[in-house]
């Protein structure tokens, strides 16, 4: 009877355990998209013409995200941002006619399949053009000072910690008709590229800097491709870093960002404005990013405690690094519950070890995602 009792016990505890825990995207198909896990992280495949894929995002991420209205309010009113949503969503449909025509057709696709307002995915999308609030530390270490003999590039994700974002975290493989397979590391509904890996290992992350903080003086340019459309069509188009220096070029942009980029060979911090493109690359086999310009062209300022507690990873007798080290290293220059997501990737053998979720995510045990494996799955 003792026995009996226990396991009663033991199970009600567990129900009430699991009701507890948030809510995430249920496991799901629809057409050729599924949403599925691994371990604990949501992940979600769409294939196929960019209206298909936009109505799989729009079924799968967007209609089955838990709460979603609830999120975008509070991160709005987080943010300081809800009396001005009119205005910056406004702000995003002006900027709609340069979205690359296939994430425009995607986009409209996954507002339809999903009933959510187009500009909800506008405005999600051009968030990064149009507010400030991502911070963002990165790491590339290359081949010569990699424990592995390849490059290794780690990444935290710094933005704000609205109840539910977490929930809202998936990772998106795509596989559109034409453009090559990428995978991003996303909150729903964004569908443009926070951070991310193709199918050549090619690996691209975001670091916001303000337009107010380039020596260059860019004005805001509403004939450019959003950011995070642009790093999406780098992932799309491109498998080194030589030819996204080449797209990029010829490519408007909105305004100011840095791109800390890695392929199989190794990596270098593309910083951007409107106006230019200066490459900075690694110092003693190490490359460092947070938030604001380093080179002559650009810089207004160097001081940023997150570069200086990396800096002596530059160093010319510092030790070679490991993957576990470099997730040391991030956890050094993790800004409490706004680090949301902690990933390192390795390029060469096109894997991603993720880590995400309340508090720090440098403080929670990685997830490793196989992507080659997804990339080359038919």
């Amino acid at each position: 009877m003792k026995r009996f009792a226990c396991l009663v016990a033991l199970l009600v505890f567990a129900s009430l355990a699991r009701g507890e825990e948030p809510k995430s995207f249920p496991a799901a198909k629809h057409g050729k998209g599924e949403l599925k896990y691994v371990e604990n992280v949501p992940l979600l495949v769409v294939k196929g013409k960019p209206a298909e894929m936009g109505e799989q995002f729009g079924k799968l991420a967007i209609l089955n995200a838990p709460g979603l209205t609830d999120l975008h309010k509070q991160f709005l009113e987080d943010a300081g941002q809800t009396k001005f949503y009119p205005f910056l969503e406004g702000m995003s449909k002006k900027l709609k006619p340069n979205f690359p025509a296939h994430i425009a057709t995607e986009l409209e696709s996954a507002a339809k399949a999903s009933g959510r307002e187009e500009g909800l995915l506008l405005f999600a999308n051009t968030i990064a053009d149009l507010t400030s609030g991502l911070g963002c530390s990165t790491i590339i270490v290359e081949k010569d000072r990699s424990k592995t003999g390849a490059p290794i590039f780690g990444r935290n994700f710094d933005w704000q910690p609205t109840k539910g974002i977490t929930e809202h975290t998936l990772v998106v493989v795509y596989k559109g008709e034409g453009k090559r397979a990428f995978a991003a590391m996303t909150v729903s509904p964004i569908t443009g590229v926070i951070s991310g890996m193709n199918d050549a290992g090619l690996c691209v992350t975001i670091n916001e800097i303000s337009i107010k903080r380039s020596k260059d003086k860019p004005e805001f340019n509403w004939k450019g491709t959003p950011l995070l459309l642009t790093f999406r069509r780098v992932l799309e188009e491109c498998a080194t870093v030589s030819e996204a220096e080449k797209l990029l070029r010829d490519l408007p942009r909105t305004t100011t960002c840095c791109m800390t980029i890695c392929d199989k060979s190794g990596g270098a911090v593309f910083e951007l404005t409107p106006n230019n493109l200066e490459v900075r690359k690694h110092v003693n086999g190490v490359c460092c990013c947070t938030n604001h310009f380093r080179s002559d062209a650009l810089s207004v300022t160097t001081k940023c405690d997150r570069y200086d507690a990396l800096s002596p990873l530059q160093n010319k007798d510092a030790a070679k690094l490991s993957v576990k080290d470099v997730f040391a290293e991030l956890d050094k220059v993790q800004q409490g519950k706004h680090t949301l997501q902690c990933m390192v990737f390795e390029p060469v053998e096109r894997v991603l070890h993720l880590a995400y979720g309340t508090g720090s995510a440098t403080r929670i045990a990685p997830v490793k995602l196989e992507l080659g494996k997804m990339f080359d799955e038919k």
